[in-house]
């Protein structure tokens, strides 16, 4: 969608070269982008604080607003502590880091079809790097054998949920498999952070796992409908954080960007039944996609996508939905191989006869 100028945020309905769209384009999954409680916020802190420090952490960096997310960070993720960075991005090389200092490993097995800021940064880590095969559990373990001696440690890393076509890591069989070599676990969970479990915790509190060798970033621009990469964890993991490279290396998340972070823990907080809409929305969506033939999972992951015959067919599709005033992904990243695929993202804020619709328009095409 880069050729394409949206002229208000994501929600149910967006306006994208000075035209109305009914939109599955996006990951604002509760459209909390533009929601007036976190602009009101977000005005209030700029009014007061300025855009932001100008410093980072290890400065002047700090103001009561930073302090008050990373507080409420902890008690939304039911974790001792957190740290507030300038973006969810960086939330994979500030942990390797603080990892490299707290942990300690002696290699990095990393899933192939993690994001390019997990790809980009296990590399600069002074340990090796070895790929296994993208949500293979099997790969893992061969790869564990071949590459460890006795006694050695691993740090295992992938992405929670694979952002282009909505699929979850299968990381029980992870825990399991790494357990033995007291390995810990990293995940970028960016797209299960506010998404996933019943708390909104992401995706090891949908699993039903807890250890403090499983750890995880995130990120506030998705389902918070804000900005700036969030890592909850235990006091000396995130002390380790904060007096690293990352916050004490970059400028401070903006003033606004945290106020509107705090605002959406809140609500989030207050009303769960959204994520309730969201994964009933999620679910729906899914079922008639896989009613057309498409092979979709039944996950409450917001995401699904799909591949049809040629790049050409799914050129075609794309453009005639935009034409009739829908908008979804026509989407080439990470996992997508070479033609690509269709992706449509699903938010608490769609109407049952908004999908209907999506859903309708598809099968008419196909």
């Amino acid at each position: 969608m880069s050729s394409f100028l949206m002229e208000s945020a994501p929600a149910a309905e967006t306006v994208i070269d000075g035209k109305r769209y009914l939109y599955f384009g996006g990951t604002g999954y509760y459209s909390l982008q533009n929601h007036p409680t976190l602009m009101k916020a977000a005005v209030e802190a700029l009014t007061k604080y300025g855009m932001h420090s100008a410093t980072s952490r290890s400065g002047f960096g700090t103001t009561p607003l930073h302090v008050a997310v990373e507080k409420k960070a902890a008690e939304f993720f039911g974790t001792e502590d957190a740290a507030y960075i300038a973006s969810g991005y960086l939330c994979n090389i500030a942990g390797f880091q603080a990892l490299t200092a707290t942990a300690g490993f002696d290699a990095v097995f990393v899933d192939e079809g993690s994001h390019y800021s997990v790809i980009d940064f296990v590399h600069l880590l002074q340990s090796p790097v070895v790929t296994f095969a993208h949500a293979e559990p099997e790969d893992l373990r061969k790869k564990l054998r071949a590459h460890l001696k006795a006694g050695q440690k691993p740090l295992v890393v992938s992405d929670a949920i694979f952002p282009l076509m909505g699929q979850m890591a299968p990381v029980p069989a992870y825990v399991e498999i790494s357990a033995p070599y007291g390995a810990s676990i990293w995940l970028d969970d960016s797209h299960g952070v506010g998404v996933l479990g019943a708390k909104g915790r992401g995706t090891y509190e949908y699993y039903g796992l807890e250890s403090d060798r499983l750890l995880f970033g995130g990120t506030f621009s998705k389902a918070f409908g804000s900005h700036g990469g969030i890592i909850p964890g235990e006091k000396n993991f995130i002390q380790t954080i904060r007096t690293g490279h990352v916050m004490n290396g970059a400028t401070s998340p903006t003033s606004p960007a945290a106020a509107s972070a705090l605002a959406s823990m809140e609500l989030l907080t207050q009303h769960p039944e959204w994520r309730t809409q969201l994964w009933n929305n999620a679910r729906m969506l899914k079922a008639g996609l896989r009613q057309m033939g498409f092979a979709i999972d039944d996950s409450p992951v917001p995401i699904a996508a799909w591949r049809l015959r040629s790049s050409q067919e799914m050129d075609r599709v794309h453009k005639e939905l935009m034409n009739r005033g829908i908008c979804i992904q026509r989407a080439h990243y990470v996992g997508g191989g070479p033609e690509g695929v269709l992706r449509a993202v699903v938010f608490s804020s769609h109407a049952a006869k908004q999908i209907d619709r999506l859903l309708g328009e598809l099968k008419s095409l196909m």
